[in-house]
């Protein structure tokens, strides 16, 4: 399938669906229906939603695209090999057992992967049995930096990594999962968390701001802590024997300094000069790209639905501590 054109849709033409206009150029494309229409190997042939007045505004951004307001008829006249399901959380169950019973070859849904850890299972198991590939759009996965620094962690440049602190904000189940996700794709699988809510920074009833500590099961000590509302400011640390990495301005740029002997105090160490690594802003662009990869057989999911539901298996015991006072909580 690798000299294929593939045919896309997205459900859902809200602000990550198909609004290009909330996004300045240099960050382009940062919507579904953008990332597919100027991806060379993928053609955007629809677009879903039930509110008329956003479609018809995405229609006039994507002209070439038929506009449904019904997921079921687009799935049913277009046949998609790719579809984004661009929706809220409570819409992504009912969706992608949509999309898998029309055996849509490749899935991408937004995150959290949804509302109860029950479904999310139930959504993993047909795509699986429909052969449909199901990608969780935890954007900074699919950064080829953030990869590449991941193997060279594994292959020991930061020695044991020792601690982790991190920076979120707009709510757990919002940006909070794409810090929870990001530590996961470092440092493994969560052994037990301890979380307080954040009155100060939460401003949502139904999706509070917490800060936490969590131990992983590789042993590293992790701190995430809140900010206020589009604060815009999601950085991470890494501390190991060996030196230290930082994630800085949204997953865009890295910075790595290596552990030497400090010339100063005989004995100790300190931290070189930094290097920086950047990379461009189109985190949507490499999904495409990644989603197209998968399906021409080159790469295997960075971001699958098992991925999702991990993630979401923490944010629901991080959610659990914090209404019940800093109750150290074992993951599932």
């Amino acid at each position: 399938m690798e000299n294929k054109k593939y045919k896309a849709a997205v459900i859902g033409c809200g602000r990550i669906g198909a609004e290009i206009f909330l996004y300045n150029k240099k960050i382009r494309p940062a919507t579904h229906a953008e990332a597919y229409q100027n991806n060379p190997k993928v053609e955007l042939l629809g677009l879903v939603d039930t509110n008329p007045k956003k479609l018809q505004a995405a229609g006039r951004y994507f002209p070439k695209a038929i506009l449904f307001n019904s997921a079921e008829e687009m799935f049913q006249k277009i046949k998609p090999d790719i579809v984004s399901v661009a929706t809220s959380a409570e819409s992504h169950f009912f969706l992608v057992k949509l999309a898998a019973k029309f055996k849509t070859p490749a899935i991408v849904c937004e995150k959290p992967i949804s509302e109860s850890i029950k479904d999310a299972r139930e959504m993993i198991k047909i795509c699986r049995e429909n052969k449909s590939l199901l990608f969780i759009n935890h954007q900074r996965r699919f950064s080829k930096s953030i990869r590449k620094w991941r193997e060279n962690i594994k292959k020991g440049i930061l020695g044991e990594i020792i601690q982790s602190n991190s920076y979120y904000y707009n709510g757990l189940l919002n940006g909070g999962t794409h810090t929870i996700d990001l530590l996961m794709f470092f440092l493994g699988k969560v052994d037990w968390v301890r979380a307080i809510k954040n009155d100060r920074t939460s401003w949502k009833k139904d999706d509070i701001n917490i800060d936490a500590w969590l131990g992983f099961k590789n042993g590293t000590l992790v701190t995430i802590q809140s900010l206020p509302q589009n604060y815009t400011f999601s950085n991470f640390y890494f501390y190991g024997t060996k030196g230290r990495i930082a994630i800085k301005n949204l997953a865009y740029d890295l910075e790595y300094q290596k552990l030497v002997k400090n010339r100063d105090y005989k004995g100790y160490y300190r931290l070189a000069l930094p290097r920086t690594y950047k990379e461009k802003k189109t985190f949507m662009a490499l999904m495409a790209e990644h989603v197209v990869n998968c399906l021409d057989g080159k790469e295997k999911p960075v971001s699958s639905g098992e991925d999702g539901l991990a993630a979401l298996n923490t944010l629901f015991a991080l959610k659990e501590s914090a209404e019940n006072n800093g109750k150290i909580i074992r993951t599932k």
